[in-house]
C-alpha cells in the first residue's frame, strides 16, 4: 500500500531533506524509512494497529516495527518543515544513530537556512526476522518516493538546489526499546535504486 504525506510545497532532495551527503546515509544503510500517514496523524502513528487473527505475537512485532518507522518519517517531515532539531516526536520514534543522523541533518538544515517541504510516497516492509518469533530487532526495506519531497530557502521559498527527488531503496533497523519500537539505524540509496 503507498501511503504519503503532504507539507506543503515540494522540496528538493530527499537526502539534502536531511542535509547529509549520501555517503553518510549509505554508510547508516541498515533498514528502511516510510512516510506513513499524514503528520497531523501521529497518534496512530505511535500505536501499533491490532494483529489479523492468526498473527500471533510476530504480527503485532512487524506492525509496531513498521508504526515506528512511518512515525519517525512524519516526524522528520513535521520538523523539516522548521529545520527543528529538537522536535519531540523525533526521539519517540528514534533512537541512537537514526535519532543522530536526523538531528545532524535538521541542524544543517537550519544553519544553511533551509527547510523540507513538500510530500512523499512510501511502501514499508518487513523483512522476514530470525527468530521468527519475539525478535528484538526488525528490518524494514522501503522504496521512498521523493519526486515532490524538497529542500527550500527558508527565506525565500525557492528551491534550495536544482537536485531532483526520485525513488530511493531505504532500509532500516528498528528496535524494541523498553515497552516499544524505534527506528534506530537507517540508509537512504540514491534516486533510481528501486
Amino acid at each position: 500500500m503507498t501511503t504519503s504525506i503532504r507539507q506543503g510545497s515540494s522540496r528538493s532532495r530527499w537526502l539534502r531533506l536531511a542535509g547529509l551527503p549520501i555517503g553518510l546515509c549509505l554508510a547508516v544503510a541498515v533498514g528502511a524509512c516510510d512516510g506513513g500517514k499524514p503528520a497531523g496523524d501521529s497518534p496512530s502513528a505511535t500505536s501499533a494497529s491490532a494483529p489479523e487473527p492468526g498473527q500471533g505475537l510476530r504480527g503485532s512485532v512487524d506492525e509496531a516495527a513498521l508504526a515506528a518507522y512511518r512515525g519517525m518519517w512524519q516526524a522528520y517531515a513535521k520538523a523539516g518543515l522548521a529545520a527543528n532539531p529538537d522536535e519531540p516526536e523525533l526521539a519517540r520514534h528514534a533512537t541512537g544513530q537514526a535519532l543522530s543522523t536526523l538531528k545532524t541533518g535538521l541542524a544543517k538544515l537550519r544553519k544553511d537556512g533551509e527547510v523540507i517541504k513538500g510530500e512523499y510516497e512510501s511502501d514499508p516492509h518487513v523483512v522476514p526476522a530470525s527468530p521468527s518469533t519475539e525478535p528484538v530487532t526488525v528490518s524494514v526495506q522501503d522504496c521512498l518516493d521523493t519526486t515532490r519531497f524538497l529542500t527550500y530557502k527558508a527565506a525565500t521559498g525557492a528551491l534550495a538546489d536544482d537536485v531532483p527527488g526520485g525513488k530511493r531503496a531505504v532500509r532500516a533497523t528498528v528496535v524494541r526499546d523498553g515497552d516499544g519500537w524505534k527506528v534506530s539505524s537507517f540508509g537512504v540509496q540514491a534516486v533510481g535504486t528501486c
